[in-house]
C-alpha cells in the first residue's frame, strides 16, 4: 500500500511539473537564462524522495495510532486510565524536549540535496564537454578532477556534520523514547500495586499473571506511542523535500505563465546581462547621443526589422537602427566577426532573448524553422530524427488521447500524422538523398534503425541530418545559425543549393563568401561599436 501511494503521488506530481516545465519555453528560461538551478535533479530525485517521505507517513502514523487505541482500551480493564494518562504525559513532555533538542533537519535535507545536485551538474558538464576537455588534457583532466573533488569535499563536510548531529539526536531519542519510557511504564504499573490495600488478598500467582499481561500491553502501547513521537523526525525530513519541491513548483509556474517577453527580459537582466540594462550601455557616445526606440513585437507574413537595437550582455552597443525586410523568395545572409551580434539577432528574433529596442515582425511559429550550429538529435529511430519536432512514433502512440489531442492544436502538430507510411518514407528518402545521407539507410534497417545518434554520427553528418529535417518539413522561412560549419565547403554548397531548390526563404548566419550565391542580400555586422554597426550589400538586386 505504501509503495502504491508513493507511485501514485510521484506520477501525478511529475506529470504536473512536466506540463509546466515544457510550456512557454520554461525549460530554456530555467537552464539558459538562470531561472531555476538543477531542474533535472529537482524533477527526478527530489520529487521521488518527497513522494516516498509522504507515503512513509501512512505506515508510521496509521498503524501506531491503531495500536495505541486498541491497547489503551485493553489496559483500561486492568489498570484504568489514570496510570496510562501519566505515561502519555511523559511522552508528551519527552516529545517536546526532543523537538527542542532536534537539529534543523529540514534545512539539512534541503542543503544536502542542493550539494548533491551541484556534484551531479559538475559530472554532467564533464560528460557534455568531454571532447573539448580531452583535447587539452593534460592538464585539463587534472583541473576537472580538482573541480569535482571540491564539490565532493563540500558534500562530505556537510554529511559529516549532519551525521554527528543525527547521532546525538538518535542517542537522545533512544534514551527518552525507549529506556526511560520503559522505566516510566514499570513505575506506572508498580505504583498502584505498592499502595494497594493488603486486605484485598491477591495471590502471588494472580499478581504475576496480571503483571505479564500488563507488561505486554504496556510494551506494545509504548512502542506505538514511541513511533508517533519519532514521527516528527520524518515530518521535518519531509519538510526539507517539501521546500525543494515547493520551490520547484513555484518556479516552473512562474516561468511557464505570464508574458514570455517580460519574463525573458527580467531573467536576462538578472542572470545574463552584467550591466543590468537593456537600453544604452557603458558611458560612450553611442549610448548617450542615440535615442533607442521602444521594443515592439508584431506577427506578420514577413520577417522585418525596423530600427532594431542590439547590445552585448555587458551593455556594449553592437547594432543600432537595424532595418531590413525578408520577404518570401528573397533570402538574406548575415556576416561579421565574432561578437558582433549575429547570434544575438537570431535569439532576439526567436524570442529567447528580450528585444532591446525597435520593432520586429515575425511570421507565425509554424512558418519558421530554426537550425543551430549544434543539431538536436532525439532518442529514437532514424525516422524520428527527421520528423522532429514531432514526438517519436513510439512515444506518440503510448501517449494518452488527451495529450495527442492537445498536441494536434499546436503549430506543425498535425504534420505527417495522416500521411500513409509509404508516402511518408518516400518523402523522407528524398530529403536524405538531397543531403547525401541516403547511405545511412543501407547501413542499418532503413528508417526503423535505432542507434545512439549523438555518438554514432560525426559533426558533419549531424548537421546534414538536421538539414534533411528542414527539407522534409519545408517551411516558408528557415533561420540558419552557422548550421553547416562542420560540413566541407563542397558539401555546404550542395546543402544550400537543395534549400534554394526547395523554395525555402533563408535568413542565414555564415562566414564563407561562397554562400552569397544562394542569397539575395548580405547584412554585414562590423562589430566596431562605431556608427550603426551594420550595412547592406545587394547581391541580387530585386531578387534576380
Amino acid at each position: 500500500m505504501q509503495k502504491r501511494i508513493q507511485l501514485a503521488f510521484q506520477a501525478r506530481l511529475t506529470r504536473h511539473l512536466h506540463a509546466r516545465y515544457t510550456a512557454n519555453r520554461a525549460y530554456y528560461a530555467a537552464s539558459v537564462l538562470g531561472g531555476l538551478t538543477h531542474a533535472d535533479q529537482r524533477i527526478t530525485e527530489d520529487v521521488e524522495k518527497f513522494s516516498a517521505a509522504v507515503a512513509e507517513l501512512y505506515s508510521y502514523t496509521f498503524k501506531p495510532l491503531l495500536d495505541v487505541a486498541l491497547f489503551t482500551r485493553s489496559l483500561a480493564r486492568i489498570m484504568g486510565y489514570r496510570g496510562q494518562f501519566a505515561l502519555y504525559g511523559y511522552y508528551i513532555a519527552s516529545a517536546t524536549l526532543l523537538r527542542a533538542l532536534s537539529p534543523p533537519l529540514a534545512l539539512m535535507t534541503a542543503q544536502e540535496a542542493g550539494l548533491s545536485g551541484s556534484l551531479r551538474a559538475a559530472h554532467q558538464r564533464l560528460v557534455s564537454s568531454a571532447e573539448e576537455i580531452a583535447f587539452n588534457d593534460p592538464p585539463a583532466g587534472a583541473a576537472e578532477a580538482m573541480i569535482l573533488d571540491a564539490h565532493v569535499a563540500r558534500l562530505i563536510r556537510h554529511a559529516r556534520l549532519s551525521a554527528f548531529q543525527r547521532f546525538v539526536q538518535q542517542a537522545a531519542d533512544g534514551y527518552f523514547v525507549k529506556y526511560a519510557a520503559s522505566v516510566v511504564a514499570l513505575l506506572t504499573y508498580a505504583a498502584p500495586l505498592y499502595f494497594r490495600d493488603p486486605s484485598l488478598g491477591w495471590s502471588r500467582d494472580d499478581i504475576t499473571g496480571d503483571y505479564i499481561r500488563s507488561m505486554r500491553l504496556l510494551q506494545n502501547t509504548s512502542r506505538g506511542v514511541g513511533d508517533l513521537v519519532l514521527v516528527y523526525k520524518r515530518v521535518t525530513a519531509l519538510a526539507g523535500y517539501t521546500a525543494r519541491v515547493a520551490e520547484l513548483e513555484e518556479a516552473v509556474t512562474r516561468l511557464s505563465s505570464g508574458d514570455p517577453a517580460s519574463l525573458a527580459r527580467d531573467l536576462y537582466l538578472r542572470n545574463v546581462s552584467s550591466s543590468a540594462a537593456l537600453q544604452g550601455g557603458p558611458s560612450g557616445d553611442l549610448s548617450t547621443v542615440e535615442d533607442v526606440p521602444e521594443p515592439v513585437r508584431l506577427v506578420g507574413d514577413v520577417i522585418a526589422f525596423d530600427r532594431v537595437a542590439l547590445n552585448a550582455p555587458d551593455g556594449t552597443p553592437l547594432v543600432r537602427e537595424l532595418t531590413f525586410q525578408v520577404v518570401p523568395g528573397r533570402s538574406f545572409m548575415v556576416m561579421g566577426p565574432n561578437g558582433s551580434g549575429k547570434s544575438s539577432l537570431l535569439r532576439v528574433l526567436a524570442g529567447l532573448w528580450p528585444l532591446q529596442g525597435g520593432t520586429i515582425t515575425s511570421p507565425p511559429t509554424g512558418s519558421v524553422f530554426y537550425l543551430s550550429q549544434r543539431p538536436y538529435l532525439v532518442a529514437g529511430t532514424l525516422r524520428d530524427q527527421l520528423l522532429w519536432p514531432l514526438p517519436p512514433r513510439r512515444v506518440w502512440w503510448s501517449a494518452p488521447p488527451a495529450a495527442r489531442a492537445a498536441f494536434h492544436k499546436l503549430p506543425r502538430g498535425n504534420e505527417a500524422r495522416t500521411e500513409s507510411a509509404a508516402s511518408l518514407d518516400a518523402r523522407l528518402g528524398e530529403a536524405m538523398e538531397a543531403v547525401g545521407l541516403d547511405y545511412l539507410l543501407v547501413r542499418g534497417r532503413g528508417f526503423d534503425q535505432v542507434k545512439p545518434w549523438t555518438e554514432t554520427l560525426s559533426g558533419g553528418e549531424k548537421q546534414r541530418l538536421a538539414m534533411a529535417r528542414l527539407l522534409f518539413h519545408r517551411p516558408q522561412y528557415a533561420i540558419l545559425d552557422e548550421c553547416t560549419s562542420a560540413v566541407s565547403a563542397d558539401g555546404e554548397l550542395e546543402l544550400y543549393r537543395a534549400l534554394r531548390t526547395a523554395g525555402v526563404t533563408l535568413l542565414s548566419i555564415a562566414h564563407r563568401p561562397a554562400l552569397k550565391q544562394f542569397h539575395d542580400v548580405a547584412v554585414h555586422f562590423d562589430g566596431s561599436q562605431a556608427g550603426q554597426g551594420w550595412r547592406l550589400e545587394e547581391i541580387r538586386p530585386g531578387g534576380k
